[in-house]
């Protein structure tokens, strides 16, 4: 019997003494179906990849060809202006009996997340939602839909105008500019010709009610309302739906809940490198260069992933959402609350459709600075087996471009988006 608990004593150092020197992995390493049995066992940053790989990650590689290019982990282009109004009114921002936010002005308005605190959830659902930490406003013009079938290939290219203007935790003076909205932002399509002005606009307000939403009808030359309900349907044609565009676009109030789970590392792109759109090329190969249209789903791309701390926060929608639940792991930066992947589970609570959400680098106009930007988003059904991807347009997008009003942004701005 001692015999036999020195030799499982001893082969269970030799297991932890081979983890604790397993193999980095050189930077730049592609995790692919191929080599995922492989690198499992490596490291990358001292974490072992194992532990990183989310089983849904990990169903993507095997099943879906899905590759991941291995990077080291980098510190982030946080905006200075961001982390000095954060700490100059830490601790003002609360949560009335309704969960909306009151005595908030700018900065990060939770900063400190505590898992054991029971508003945890909606508090980091906040941050995501109501600061500037993108930008106090955006204009992709355009944002390139590829819409894809997963066994057929490329359907179409959509040229999209996406723009978003903050009301609200404006990190510019002034902080606010309404005092009752929070922040607009639309969709309207640009081309192809059959389909260009088809969009929507949604007004969120700070005291929880439904978004007004608003489209223009291009027959009609005319910006209609549209039922308040609208704010859960899918955007024309795509596998976007309203409340997701950008990777999150509510008021946390219009779910029923939000929890944190953990607090995790995965492997997120924070530091992404995909190659811009090529507007030159007719050749969608030649003209979505990250894009890998030569083999089934059609859908993956070639990106940078690095080690990333977050936190996993569920959020449960309304029951006549078309979402059960959703998973969302968020960087634990306290301004860069990053939503790096997500899961969504059907009414079966099936794993139904996946996003991943490419952030890098980009030119912010008003300080000339390259801070914090989004470059891919990939919107993934994988029971349909059809996705959307939303492709960087380089130096078309523009952030916190100076002279933006809220003017331009408003309903009766929507046609004008076409120009």
């Amino acid at each position: 019997m001692g015999q036999h608990i020195l030799r499982v004593g001893i082969l269970l150092a030799a297991v932890v003494s081979a983890i604790g020197h397993a193999a980095e992995v050189t930077p730049g390493t592609l995790l692919s179906a191929s080599s995922i049995d492989q690198l499992k066992e490596m490291t990358l940053d001292g974490h072992q990849i194992r532990d990183l790989l989310l089983p849904s990650q990990e169903k993507m590689i095997r099943e879906f060809g899905w590759e991941m290019k291995l990077m080291p982990r980098a510190n982030l282009p946080i905006d200075s202006r961001l982390v000095k109004l954060t700490e100059q009114y830490r601790g003002q921002a609360t949560l009335d009996d309704d969960l909306q936010v009151e005595n908030y002005t700018a900065g990060m308005p939770f900063p400190v997340i505590d898992p054991g605190d029971p508003q945890a959830g909606v508090k980091l659902a906040y941050n995501i939602l109501r600061p500037g930490w993108l930008g106090d406003n955006m204009d992709l013009n355009p944002m390139y839909f590829l819409v894809i079938d997963g066994e057929k290939g490329l359907e179409r290219e959509q040229g999209w105008r996406f723009k978003r203007f903050l009301l609200d935790g404006r990190t510019n003076e002034p902080h606010s500019l309404d005092d009752e909205k929070t922040k607009y932002e639309s969709l309207i399509n640009l081309y192809p010709q059959d389909t260009r002005g088809l969009g929507i606009l949604t007004v969120n307000y700070k005291d929880g009610r439904l978004p007004d939403v608003y489209a223009y009808v291009k027959s009609l030359r005319r910006v209609r309302r549209l039922s308040s309900g609208a704010w859960a349907d899918p955007v024309a044609a795509t596998d976007v739906l309203t409340d997701e565009t950008f990777g999150l676009n509510l008021n946390p109030a219009w779910y029923d809940g939000w929890e944190i789970l953990e607090k995790r590392w995965i492997l997120g792109t924070a530091h992404g490198e995909v190659e811009p759109v090529n507007r030159e090329e007719s050749d969608p190969a030649k003209r979505f260069p990250a894009m890998k249209f030569d083999a089934a789903p059609y859908w993956n791309y070639t990106e940078s992933f690095e080690p990333r701390e977050v936190w996993v926060l569920k959020a449960t929608p309304p029951r006549n959402h078309l979402v059960s639940y959703r998973h969302m792991y968020v960087d634990v930066d306290p301004h860069a609350p990053m939503m790096l992947w997500q899961e969504y589970f059907d009414r079966k609570g099936d794993l139904w459709r996946i996003l991943h959400v490419g952030y890098s680098d980009f030119l912010w106009e008003d300080v000339q600075q390259n801070l914090l930007g989004v470059s891919i988003v990939g919107f993934f059904d994988l029971l349909r087996m059809h996705a959307t991807v939303l492709y960087s347009g380089g130096d078309l997008w523009g952030f916190n471009t100076p002279g933006e009003r809220a003017a331009d942004y408003a309903p009766e701005a929507l046609s004008r988006q076409l120009n």
